[in-house]
């Protein structure tokens, strides 16, 4: 009776232990799924030329937009394998190439295409901007600014105000650094080293974002502006 009782408690003991191991499996794997490292890049892909056709945006062969990208209209973020591609932005429904260039697209990493006119390959008719991927603390902005415009006599200037400008020298087809800034900041555009307003941006944020303000335009009497919400 006694030996009977201790195979069925080693029985016992064998089935605890194996229950213990899978259950330990199973949450090392979820574990690791939790913490899974991005295996694609992500884009968001804007038309700054006004007057353009709308755009379709390739990545090799893939398209990554769904519909048609019209003047001041962002995609938001796509998501799109990683390596060295070519990109292409094309008129909507063709695939003759308006702009064509090289991507090196990271895992993981956010970036920024715009569509900025021209033709072929050339430096003018496309700008790539590596993108903030994190959020700035819950009552706080992130903001950049891209300047988009064409035949501007002077580079431009971001500032609060004209004795606390943010970013200075901006030229065309350029972007400054990102800045964390309460929520609530409004902003003036002038153009270099100028204390006269060219245009102040009425801009209406939500606190925890990263924004991304953008100006195109052809001289200073059309200048145009434009605010993404990237995350």
């Amino acid at each position: 009776m006694k030996t009977l009782t201790n195979r069925s408690s080693i029985k016992y003991l064998f089935l605890f232990l194996a229950a213990t191991v899978t259950a330990l499996s199973s949450c090392k794997k979820d574990d690791q799924a939790g913490n899974s490292t991005p295996t694609q890049a992500v884009i968001s892909i804007t038309n700054a030329v006004e007057g353009s056709l709308g755009q379709d945006f390739y990545v090799g062969d893939v398209k990554l937009n769904t519909s048609a990208i019209a003047y001041a209209q962002n995609t938001g973020y796509l998501s799109t394998n990683t390596g060295d591609k070519t990109a292409k932005f094309t008129n909507t429904g063709t695939t003759t190439a308006n702009a064509q260039f090289s991507l090196k697209l990271e895992a993981g990493q956010y970036y920024s295409v715009f569509y900025t006119g021209g033709a072929s390959a050339s430096s003018s008719s496309y700008l790539v901007l590596t993108d903030e991927g994190v959020k700035p603390a819950a009552d706080k902005i992130k903001v950049r600014f891209v300047n988009l415009t064409t035949g501007l006599a002077s580079a431009l200037d971001l500032g609060i105000s004209a004795t606390n400008k943010l970013a200075t020298n901006i030229a065309a087809k350029t972007a400054s650094a990102y800045y964390t800034l309460d929520a609530t900041t409004q902003f003036n555009l002038y153009a270099n080293a100028s204390l006269d307003a060219l245009l102040s941006i009425p801009v209406t944020t939500r606190p925890g974002s990263v924004y991304t303000i953008y100006v195109t335009g052809s001289s200073t009497t059309n200048l145009k502006l434009h605010l993404i919400n990237q995350l």
